[in-house]
């Protein structure tokens, strides 16, 4: 399997890596999966990586995430704009490989929250990976970490 990980020098992409990476490498006796190869794209990539690795991948892992910005804007147009670009890629391609975003439990929260542009990012986001999943006949798997914080 041909791994394709966005945010992969973020706190969950770096683990994400290392734990492929020992699988890979068969020091992971606990999962049957075959990793045969990990690309890792982030904000030092390049377009022409994201082209080859959509190109060619088996699965996407989204940890791309923007989530202390300068000015509160930034949430909708990084997240948002770097997702639709993933995506865009992949029907460049024809790739019909399952996907993973990563959201955040930030996004069913109500009350004081609920005008938050950082929650109304990450709906954004999960409402675009399910209209692809639904247009291209693929599976789409969010996730939404629970108060996940960087050591």
């Amino acid at each position: 399997m041909k791994v394709l990980i966005t945010g992969a020098k973020g706190f969950v992409g770096q683990n994400l890596v290392a734990s492929l990476k020992n699988i890979g490498e068969g020091n992971d006796k606990i999962r049957n999966i075959v990793v045969e190869e990990i690309y890792e794209y982030d904000v030092d990539s390049t377009k022409e990586q994201l082209d080859k690795y959509c190109s060619d991948c088996d699965f996407v892992f989204n940890l791309t995430d923007v989530n202390r910005p300068k000015d509160q804007s930034e949430f909708m147009e990084e997240n948002f704009s770097f997702a639709n670009m993933l995506l865009d890629t992949l029907k460049k391609y024809y790739n019909k490989c399952g996907v993973m975003l990563s959201s955040s439990i930030q996004a069913t929260l109500l009350g004081r929250y609920a005008d938050s542009n950082y929650r109304k990012s990450k709906l954004a986001g999960e409402k675009l990976f399910f209209d692809y999943a639904n247009e291209i006949g693929i599976n789409v798997y969010v996730y939404r970490f629970p108060n996940l914080f960087r050591k």
